[in-house]
Parts: structure tokens; sequence; C-alpha cells
């Protein structure tokens, strides 16, 4: 008996050993999605910018169109935002000490808007995955830097306070770093 026992204890060690050399197999997928904003966001960690449009359609032609217009609209938001928040919280107790209801309510409502001119803004890759009859693309939206950096400058000399603003806070990141060049010398 006590052999048997021991045998069926070995046997359940072996079958746990073996299911363990299987192997694992990486079963973590990746939308299109993800992988386009992976090559924005490098695009934008080396100074560029970008970022990834999302359209719908039935049609190819249609669904790239939107896409391309939500890439945009994104481009926009990350460069100027206005941003409308307003909270509302309320609560009441009615009724006696022991036989009370408390009503609740909690509303959160935001807006954000976006007012600028895009200049050389261009799709540099796209993926699109059909299904059911429904078109989906994603595209990677990018801006020509030389491009945004030129419309930037115009933007500023244009509006003389703002420029001002910028050169007076160039003026000061000078200063800092020579006064901290100065401090390690000492």
């Amino acid at each position: 008996m006590k052999k048997g026992f021991i045998l069926v204890l070995l046997g359940f060690f072996a079958l746990s050993l073996l299911s363990g050399c299987g192997g694992s197999k990486d079963t973590a997928i990746t939308s299109p999605y993800n992988e386009l904003m992976k090559k924005s966001n490098s695009i934008r960690e080396a100074g560029g910018i970008a970022a990834v449009g999302q359209g719908q359609s039935a049609r190819e032609d249609i669904a790239r169109q939107k896409a391309q217009s939500n890439g945009r609209q994104q481009l926009a938001l990350a460069l100027e935002s206005k941003i409308q928040v307003m909270q509302k919280s309320f609560m009441e107790e009615i009724g006696s000490a022991t036989d009370t209801e408390i009503n609740e309510a909690f509303t959160d409502v935001s807006k954000t808007l976006a007012s600028t001119t895009l200049r050389g803004v261009f799709p540099e890759e796209e993926r699109m995955i059909s299904k059911d009859g429904i078109i989906t693309i994603y595209v990677l939206m990018t801006m020509d830097p030389a491009t945004f950096n030129q419309v930037f400058l115009d933007e500023l000399q244009s509006k003389p306070k703002v420029y001002e603003r910028f050169r007076a806070s160039q003026a000061y990141e000078e200063l800092k770093q020579e006064m901290e060049a100065y401090e390690a010398q000492q």
C-alpha cells in the first residue's frame, strides 16, 4: 500500500514537471492602434510631432478621410487646447434620525477646444482592418519639424508680447546655465 502511494506521488510529481516543459508562448496581441501609438511616441521623443487617428466606414475612402481628419484633430489638441471643466456635487438627507434616506448626485462635464492652423501634416503610416463589412483605418499623422518650427517662429513674431516673453525666458535660461557653470567652478 505504501509502495502504491509513493508511486502515485511520484507520478503526480513527474506530471507536474512535464506540464511546465510546454514552454510559454507570448499571447499578447497588439492592436494596430497600439503599434502606431508606439511609433508616435518614439517620434515625439525624438522631437517630432505625431498623432494617431482612427476612422470607420463601410467604404475605404471614407474611413481613410475620417482617420486622417481624426489624426489632424489629435495633433491640434496636442499643440493647443482650451479646456473647460465643471463639477457639481449634491447630497441631501431626508427623514428623521432613525429612518433617513440619503440622495447623492455628482456631475462632471468637460469640453476641450482647439483652434490652430496646421501646416506640413501628412499621413506617415496606415493600418487597415476589415471585419463584418466595416473597414477601420488607423493612420499615423506627422508634422514636418522644420515646417512646425517656422510656423511657430512666424506666430511668435506676429504677436510681439508673446515673442518678448519667449525671448525673456530664453535669456533667463541662459543666465541660469551660466550661474550653474560659475557655481560648479567654485
